[in-house]
């Protein structure tokens, strides 16, 4: 298990936390993946690939990919609307279905339902990856419940999912179950506020906040260690690194 620290490695694959759903992929050749980046750490290195699964405000905030992006920068989100909801300039960006997998800089990226029996989280309106580089198997779930198509994932070596929502959509027992039926080597717990972290102040109208912890829990992710206890599944509380703007 790893605790509290920025960043969890597997099998050369280097795995941060950013904060909310955001997190940074490293491969071993140094190619480096952003997904729902909203937080970001203090210079943060630039992108080789941005991958966006809804257009929701805690996952999609165009400056945040404006200060990741270079000219190299591969960008890629579930919609088209998306796109252009959250990238100031779409040229040469693209969108990826559900069950569709193309190539993105030698990583292999195929979409993935995602969603919630109820709450904001609905059939259609987001997606999550999977990816498929240096030898592994990367389930970054998206904003979703325990659903009938993770039956279908195999081979799993790392899954990233959320445990939590605002409005209690995304249950946390739900996706204990999922994580087990996955069985995935690591398990990188997202979408959740610290639970020390301090309380958001409202600077401005609340339907305007771009402070993503008005749009999630707070949660101890401690507490998920005994759900996994001998099954095999190493579980990363990984430290939040990024920080708002």
């Amino acid at each position: 298990m790893a605790e509290n620290d920025s960043s969890v490695t597997l099998n050369n694959v280097k795995y941060e936390w950013l904060g909310q759903s955001g997190v940074r992929i490293t491969s071993t050749s140094g190619f480096i993946i952003y997904i729902d980046p909203i937080l970001l750490d203090i210079n943060p290195p630039k992108a080789d690939l941005v991958l966006i699964t809804h257009h929701h405000v805690d996952h999609c905030l165009p400056e945040y990919i404006a200060a990741v992006r270079a000219e190299k920068t591969r960008i890629a989100a579930f919609k088209k609307s998306y796109l252009q909801y959250c990238v100031h300039d779409i040229k040469g960006v693209r969108t990826i279905d559900i069950d569709q997998r193309v190539e993105l800089g030698g990583v292999n990226v195929t979409g993935m339902e995602a969603y919630a029996s109820r709450g904001f989280h609905t059939k259609g309106e987001g997606c999550g990856f999977l990816l498929e580089m240096d030898s592994q198997r990367i389930y970054f779930s998206g904003d979703t419940s325990k659903i009938k198509e993770m039956e279908e994932l195999k081979n799993i070596d790392a899954a990233i999912m959320p445990i939590c929502d605002n409005t209690y959509s995304i249950a946390t027992a739900d996706i204990v179950e999922a994580i087990k039926m996955i069985k995935p080597k690591l398990f990188i717990p997202v979408h959740f506020t610290p639970i020390d972290e301090p309380d958001p102040v409202i600077k401005e109208p609340f339907i305007a906040t771009k402070d993503p912890r008005f749009f999630t829990r707070k949660a101890k992710a401690e507490d998920l260690i005994p759900f996994f206890e001998g099954t095999g599944i190493e579980v990363a509380l990984l430290k939040k690194i990024g920080k708002g703007f």
